[in-house]
């Protein structure tokens, strides 16, 4: 088939990812973005070309693979590289009597190929090796369309020697074939293209890659016998359009073996058949009776998984293709058996035909089956049913689901486990996923499950520091082994419940690189020096508490920010939404600004979206919640600790007006201006000028905590200077007082 088409929309595809990645990173689609959708839906993860693996049985023999973006047709007539890697090979100069001279070979062979005429080219590179000799004549006359005097030469190389013949006798076979095809011959072409196939096959050399594109030049002359694939000036024979569907089927087996021995243009080929079919309605009803023919439909109208090659991306599967596959199937006169019933099943399922879905896998033991008849009691709402069977298929070893699908039905039993209650269960089930579905074990593991709960099954891991293997990373963000990462989350939720001393174990050892442990235990010194003592202390508690402000906003997100909403650390903050949940209602669409995703929030509370969340589910999601439950929280939590500092200071202090400055700051960072702006209100309202504050809560100076420490001495000091005679009479009163206190006590042990 024509790459034409095929590059167009590739170059289109590539244009998108441009713009996708100039708009922001790609986040991975989520189970728990919409819980209803995942579990009622068609089966996915479904792989059109793992699905071709079992149109033929494996091939014997191995041919060679050499396809290129090049046009096909110029690079088999003209293999200008193939003939000079041939002249320079010692291998090759051994097969040929009387080699040429690297140079002297390609001068002669240069100048063959540009001659107007067969007979020119066989004077131009006379001495030649016979075979390559006849092969250029032959080129050079199809080249100009003159077939008939191009068809003896590549017959002629067949009449060789076998030492001759050895060089050119699989293109020889392959050009007879294509010239065949020119001169309307097309029983002579597909007998011409086999025998290349053996010749290759049998080890004649094909640094080319013929045998294995006879395969699909041999595809191709069938479909345009059959009439699905037109070309100028032939009409096919009434004979040929009786059998069409036969000649179909037998162009899709050899396309098929041509898949299986490696070849890419083959995939494409038959989403391309299978495109044709579905456009051609009088062709589909003949075509669909032949099995091979019903399995690719099925296989093409069942794939989403948004295709797995990106050239071949155009050939994707239309809205309506599905139906009307399943209609012509189920229009035939004789029942669909095979191994395909469940594949048929789930076409029934996608299209809506949920009767013969139900009978279709009445009694089936195969995963796929098993799948569908999960989504069919999901519908009836029988969901011990539903976990049964996903369970079921999940241990079903059958070769109907490659590895993709087979993760996503893990990650739906471990959603409808999820959707019952039994979080520990769809732990379990997702956290092998999370390479693929991190933001969904993100959201059980710090949203669903109590601290304990994770505490218990992150104990029960083993610990590997091996990063993941870049070839097996289903997103380009995860970098981390999970359980290292999976740690991380349940000490930065330790740090937020308080539970200091128990979450700093579980941050990954400091390194320069990796510096979360040194920074909880520093947030852990600065909390232990903040501790209520004795009033006499309160500066020094204060200042321990503007240190916890501190590095509660400076390092809040990597001690204590949450991996999914609000903070995000999963992205490391840079945006709001996108990994996680911020709620049981999922995400069915993603905003980055705060005040949409609470918009977006309240918009999805309708329409039944809790109708996969278990009631207790809702309780842990709210015990869960940071406080506050705002944008990068920990800013508000620096803020709280700043006003504990002020409210600990002499109110005529500097570090007091400064410490509130901080505090205004942090309130404004972390989205909150009104309470920026009553915290300054206090300050005006409490604490001494200062020529800085111009500039209150964005420019702040630090704290001066010495001086706050002499405050209370030095103000003493300066009253009593400034009323001295005050001072000296309040001292008499004071002597006197005690004086009196003292006789006092003295009388009452004599009496």
């Amino acid at each position: 088939m024509s790459r034409h088409r095929i590059a167009i929309f590739a170059a289109a595809a590539a244009a998108s990812i441009g713009v996708a990645l100039a708009c922001g990173p790609f986040f991975p689609w989520q189970l728990l973005d919409d819980r209803a959708a995942t579990l009622t839906e068609a089966p996915a993860g479904l792989n059109f070309i793992s699905q071709l693996k079992g149109l033929v049985a494996p091939p014997r023999g191995e041919l060679k693979v050499v396809e290129s973006d090049e046009n096909d047709d110029e690079r088999r007539l003209e293999p200008r590289k193939v003939e000079q890697e041939e002249g320079a090979s010692e291998a090759w100069r051994a097969l040929v009597d009387r080699p040429l001279p690297p140079d002297v070979y390609l001068a002669k062979l240069g100048n063959a190929r540009q001659a107007d005429t067969a007979e020119a080219a066989l004077a131009a590179g006379a001495g030649l090796p016979p075979a390559v000799l006849e092969y250029v004549a032959g080129a050079v006359a199809f080249n100009a369309g003159e077939f008939d005097q191009a068809l003896p030469h590549f017959q002629a190389i067949d009449r060789l020697p076998g030492n001759q013949r050895h060089l050119r006798e699989v293109a020889a076979a392959f050009m007879q074939g294509r010239t065949y095809r020119q001169l309307g011959d097309f029983a002579a072409a597909r007998t011409a293209f086999q025998a290349a196939r053996a010749r290759a096959l049998a080890g004649a050399p094909d640094p080319m890659g013929l045998g294995l594109a006879s395969l699909g030049e041999e595809a191709r002359l069938d479909l345009i016998a059959s009439g699905l694939v037109e070309i100028d000036g032939f009409v096919p024979s009434d004979e040929d359009r009786a059998k069409a569907g036969m000649l179909i089927a037998r162009a899709v087996g050899l396309y098929a073996e041509q898949a299986a021995r490696g070849s890419k243009t083959a995939r494409g080929s038959l989403r391309d058949v299978a495109s044709l079919l579905v456009a051609n309605d009088e062709l589909l009803a003949q075509a669909v009776a032949e099995p091979v023919v019903r399995r690719l439909l099925v296989a093409y109208s069942i794939a989403n998984d948004s295709q797995s090659e990106w050239e071949d991306a155009a050939a994707a599967p239309r809205d309506g293709v599905a139906a009307k596959v399943i209609d012509a199937l189920l229009a035939q006169p004789r029942p669909v058996a095979g191994d395909d019933v469940d594949r048929l099943a789930m076409l029934a399922y996608q299209t809506g035909r949920y009767e013969a879905a139900e009978k279709l896998t009445a009694a089936t033991d195969r995963s796929l089956g098993l799948w569908v008849r999960a989504k069919l009691a999901l519908r009836r709402n029988d969901r011990t049913a539903a976990i049964r069977d996903l369970a079921a298929a999940l241990k079903a070893v059958t070769p109907d689901l490659d590895e993709p699908a087979r993760n996503r039905l893990r990650g739906e039993l471990a959603v409808a486990q999820l959707s019952v209650g039994k979080y520990r269960d769809s732990m379990e089930l997702l956290f092998p996923l999370a390479t693929v579905y991190w933001g969904d074990v993100a959201y059980v593991a710090e949203r669903v499950l109590t601290i304990d709960e994770l505490k218990a099954f992150v104990d029960g891991l083993k610990i590997d520091s091996k990063s993941v293997d870049p070839d097996a990373q289903e997103t380009w963000w995860f970098r981390q082994n999970p359980a290292i990462r999976l740690r991380e989350l349940l000490a930065r939720r330790l740090m937020r419940d308080g539970r200091l001393d128990e979450a700093i174990p579980y941050f990954p050892n400091a390194t320069a690189d990796v510096p979360q442990r040194k920074m909880a235990e520093d947030y852990r010194a600065a909390v232990e020096a903040a501790r209520p003592t004795s009033r006499w202390r309160n500066v020094s508690r204060a200042e321990a508490l503007f240190r916890v402000a501190t590095l509660a906003r400076t390092q809040g997100m990597e001690t204590m920010g949450t991996e999914g909403p609000p903070d995000l650390a999963a992205m490391g903050g840079s945006f709001a939404e996108g990994i996680g949940q911020s709620g049981p209602w999922g995400q069915q669409r993603r905003f980055y600004d705060l005040r949409w995703a609470e918009y977006d929030r309240n918009m999805r509370m309708v329409d039944g979206w809790d109708s996969f969340v278990d009631p207790s589910e809702m309780v842990r999601f709210a015990a869960s919640s940071p406080r506050p439950e705002t944008r990068f929280h920990y800013r508000a939590v620096a803020a709280d600790r700043a006003l504990e500092a002020a409210a600990l200071l002499p109110r005529g202090s500097q570090a007091y007006a400064a410490v509130l400055c901080w505090a205004s700051r942090y309130a404004k960072e972390g989205g909150d201006p009104q309470r920026a702006w009553s915290i300054y209100q206090h300050y005006v309202a409490t604490g001494p000028y200062q020529p800085w504050a111009k500039a209150f809560g964005s420019t702040c100076p630090d704290p001066d905590f010495d001086a706050a420490r002499d405050y209370w001495p030095k103000r003493i000091l300066h009253l009593t200077r400034q009323h001295m005679a005050l001072a000296v009479g309040v001292g008499l009163v004071v002597v006197l007082l005690l004086a009196g206190s003292i006789v006092a006590i003295r009388r009452r042990r004599t009496a």
